[in-house]
């Protein structure tokens, strides 16, 4: 079950990473980050949590299994 919610951690954390590098060339993106209040970078935010993700993820899928 670990090594599930791990993969499907790291499937996650590489769509973010994606997702992140697709946010600066949306034209919508300039548009509506202009104004002000809003976050800069939200691709920083997609990069940030991606990584998260796929550490975990790895952690999670590498990591030995104690047995009871």
């Amino acid at each position: 079950m670990r090594r599930l919610i791990g993969l499907a951690c790291l499937v996650i954390g590489v769509l973010l990473i994606l997702r992140g590098q697709t946010i600066p060339e949306d034209s919508h993106h300039r548009v509506k980050y202009f104004m002000p209040g809003l976050p800069r970078y939200p691709s920083t935010y997609c990069y940030i949590g991606g990584g998260v993700l796929v550490l975990s993820g790895l952690l999670g899928m590498l990591w030995p299994r104690r047995k009871f």
